[in-house]
């Protein structure tokens, strides 16, 4: 029997309307398909950061997830471009996919795009 590698998870701080989120980075392939799924629940200002190697138009979906999640996408100048809000239990199978392409995706808890007035344009400042 082989064992697969899991990938270390890292975590950093990024902006967003003025808040600091603290988000685990999917940047791999492994770690993009895992996503969430199976994950406990986001603590108000964490979340999860899809990191593409170029602008696209990835769908998500809410397969195997435990807690509803605001979906937002993010251009290649890290400017909102699409949300989905309060992506629920639910909607699986269903696939959301943005309405212009992105480099980046951010996961965070329902209700957060609501909370913090958030729109289409604002800039998610990412700290290394």
């Amino acid at each position: 029997m082989f064992a697969v590698p899991l990938e270390k998870e890292t975590r950093i701080k990024v902006f967003l309307g003025g808040q600091e989120v603290v988000v685990s980075i999917a940047d791999t392939p492994l770690l993009q398909e895992q996503g969430l799924s199976g994950h406990n629940p986001l603590g108000g200002k964490e979340g999860m950061l899809f990191v593409f190697d170029a602008p696209e138009q990835t769908g998500f979906w809410m397969k195997d997830m435990g807690f509803p999640l605001d979906i937002i996408w993010f251009d290649q100048d890290q400017r909102i471009v699409d949300v989905w809000e309060n992506a629920s239990l639910d909607s699986y199978p269903e696939i959301v996919t943005p309405r212009a392409p992105a480099k980046f995706v951010l996961e965070v808890p329902a209700g957060f795009f609501a909370k913090y007035k958030l729109k289409t344009g604002n800039i998610l400042e990412i700290t290394r």
